[in-house]
């Protein structure tokens, strides 16, 4: 199977912007061109499944060191401690716990969490390389489209109505203010 077709036939992703290809689509390209280990690591990295495959494994144990990294930081600000939270893992980043830190001093959490992506995308930019013509590129795509697909779903109208259920009250019950 050849990789330098489905590659060069790949849109541009970018967290900006709603992708211009499913996680299907994508998928059903990987399943045609790459097939074997590489197709179903790409649909591991797109979906959680399993796979012992080399870069998933590596994307997973850098994933977990970013994890690691924000329930540090959630615990620090909540003033408890994170080993309850955190996934084993061979190694520390330092790089990865400053750009986990930077990504705590944007002022809302709606922009945390896009630093972090960024973070997440800066990581698979690292692990896929230099040279854009590998499969390794195909697998990064993966989890960049993944998190593309995440921020083009995200909507402000459907996020209001969610937080408007979520916080409102049952049926009968009432606010210490409107009791007053």
């Amino acid at each position: 199977m050849s990789h330098y077709y489905l590659i060069s036939s790949l849109p541009l992703v970018s967290l900006d912007q709603p992708p211009q290809v499913t996680a299907e689509g994508f998928l059903g390209l990987c399943r045609a061109w790459l097939g074997g280990a590489a197709a179903e690591a790409a649909e591991a990295l797109m979906t959680g499944g399993a796979s012992g495959h080399p870069f998933v494994r590596a994307w997973r144990g850098k994933d977990a060191l970013l994890r690691n990294a924000v329930a540090r930081a959630r615990a620090r600000a909540a003033g408890t401690d994170a080993g309850q939270w955190l996934r084993p893992v061979e190694e520390e980043d330092a790089q990865i716990e400053r750009l986990v830190e930077d990504a705590f001093q944007q002022p809302d959490p709606l922009r945390v969490e896009r630093a972090l992506d960024r973070a997440r995308w800066a990581m698979m930019e690292e692990m896929q390389g230099f040279d854009p013509m590998t499969v390794e590129a195909v697998l990064a795509y993966a989890v960049k489209l993944s998190l593309a697909l995440r921020w083009g779903a995200l909507d402000a109208g459907r996020g209001r109505e969610a937080f408007d259920a979520l916080a409102r009250l049952p049926e009968g019950l009432t606010t210490s203010w409107e009791r007053q």
